[in-house]
Formats: structure tokens, C-alpha cells, sequence
């Protein structure tokens, strides 16, 4: 013959230490389950954000190449190709990097600094050598 059940104990009002850390493990266990299954869902829909963005990106730079600037002689603005020159056949294209002319434009500032100096120096012996 099997044992008899007991029938479950109903908490008292007072309840224990062991039940606190109980629900309290049990309330913890609940926060974790719910943080990994949004993990899961983040996982799942990364390949799906990424598409988006990669698309978001292309279509923006697609939008600024297509884009034409209001200066005159821009890299970035699209010429028509029926017109090979610019409408000012005097104004030479610009063809250079900016890169370059900022290079160029250290270059001068050195060259003139350095003669800038020479001026001071031959100024300085003139006036104190008399």
C-alpha cells in the first residue's frame, strides 16, 4: 500500500528566512529568463538591423553623390556631361587635391616665415653695427 499525501502546509503569516531568499532567487531567476530570451531576440534580429543600416547608409551616400553643390568648380557636384568645359572658359578646372594645396599652402607659410626671419636678422645687424 502506498503512504498516504500529506496535504501541503499552509504558509504561516510569519514567513521564513528561507522562503524570502526562495522567492527572492525565484524573482531573480524570472529577470534573468526574460534579459535571455531579449538577448535571443536581439540575436536573432541583428542580421535584419544590419541589412537595414548597410541599406540606410548606401541609399545616404548615394543621396550626397547625387546631391549637387552650390560652388562653383565642387569635386562633389555632378557635371553634365554634354558640357566638357565650365561656363567661364578663362577659369581653368580644378583638378588638384585639396590635400595638395594644403600642402602647398604649409610649404609658402615655411618659405615666407624663413624669409620673414632673414629680414629680422639682416634688420637686427644693419641698426646695431653701425
Amino acid at each position: 500500500m502506498l503512504p498516504k499525501r500529506r496535504k501541503p502546509e499552509k504558509p504561516t503569516k510569519g514567513a521564513s528566512p528561507l522562503d524570502e531568499k526562495a522567492r527572492a532567487l525565484e524573482e531573480k531567476q524570472q529577470k534573468l529568463q526574460a534579459e535571455i530570451e531579449r538577448n535571443q531576440r536581439l540575436i536573432e534580429d541583428a542580421p535584419k538591423i544590419r541589412k537595414e543600416q548597410e541599406r540606410a547608409r548606401r541609399e545616404e551616400l548615394v543621396k550626397r553623390a547625387s546631391r549637387t553643390e552650390a560652388r562653383r568648380g565642387s569635386r562633389v557636384a555632378l557635371h553634365d556631361p554634354r558640357y566638357g568645359f565650365e561656363l567661364n572658359a578663362a577659369m581653368p578646372a580644378r583638378v588638384k587635391s585639396l590635400r595638395a594645396e594644403r600642402r602647398r599652402g604649409r610649404f609658402l607659410f615655411f618659405v615666407l616665415l624663413c624669409a620673414f626671419g632673414a629680414v629680422l636678422y639682416w634688420a637686427y645687424f644693419i641698426f646695431t653695427h653701425q
